[in-house]
């Protein structure tokens, strides 16, 4: 029973950042102006990273959602901390303190996704289904 519940608050907090890793993405990878306009002119960052970042996190999500294995799942769950750390110092840099708090937002729900994967995984291997 313990597994069931940490499945399905795996998978919602899973939905909650995919939505989140998709809203700042798709408009990377589509190089929309308020995308570029942030990365350029605010962030003081160089226009070809933008859909570099994009397309990273968007292939970064297959992982968290069709499990090859336990190593490639962990490297995704790394490459978004890297990734949000620092888009957070980014943030903060250019901008304020408050400016800066969603990306914040989203490194509190990647480690309670993180945390939520790594108990599943373990009650799954308690009861040999790993």
């Amino acid at each position: 029973m313990e597994t069931k519940k940490f499945k399905i608050a795996y998978w919602c907090v899973l939905l909650l950042f995919t939505v989140g890793m998709l809203l700042s993405a798709v408009p990377s990878v589509l190089k929309l102006d308020y995308a570029v306009e942030h990365f350029v002119n605010v962030l003081k960052l160089p226009e070809y990273l933008l859909p570099f970042t994009g397309w990273l996190k968007i292939l970064g999500l297959v992982p968290l959602f069709i499990p090859v294995s336990k190593k490639i799942t962990e490297w995704a769950f790394a490459g978004f901390a890297f990734d949000l750390i620092g888009g957070w110092y980014c943030n903060f840099s250019a901008l304020t303190f408050a400016e800066a708090l969603p990306v914040a937002t989203y490194m509190v729900v990647l480690c309670a996704l993180y945390l939520l994967y790594t108990k599943s995984y373990d009650v799954r291997r308690e009861v040999g289904l790993v």
